[in-house]
């Protein structure tokens, strides 16, 4: 299968530990943690590159991109990070989201298109 996404935007972050593509990031320089632990470090996007400590790196902020799943996904979930704070891509809910799965994954590994939407938080 053909990997597929469509990047409007994307965003300089400056990494102040190691980044892996294809993660959700935040601008604190790390992949985002998981809400409600996140206080103000929501992710701002899908990391494009991988980057070292002071690295400057792209993150997607505007559509869609590809996102590693951290378990099995269904086309359509919510998405948000991961609460192990590896910026991988979990299954969220109505009330706690900053992406839609626009593809499925049957494992975690698995690369999801992931629309990136308005922050979600109830």
């Amino acid at each position: 299968m053909t990997r597929q996404f469509d990047k409007k935007h994307a965003e300089t972050v400056v990494a102040t530990a190691a980044i892996a593509v294809n993660r959700f990031v935040c601008r604190a320089g790390t992949h985002a943690p998981a809400a409600p632990a996140n206080g103000n470090q929501d992710s701002i996007g899908i990391s494009e590159e991988a980057g070292a400590i002071g690295e400057a790196i792209p993150a997607v902020t505007r559509y869609s991109y590809l996102v590693e799943a951290s378990a099995a996904i269904t086309k359509g979930a919510y998405l948000k990070p991961a609460a192990d704070g590896s910026g991988k891509a979990a299954v969220g809910a109505i009330g706690d989201h900053c992406a839609v799965a626009m593809t499925a994954a049957s494992a975690a590994g698995q690369l999801v298109e992931a629309q990136i939407v308005k922050h979600v938080h109830a």
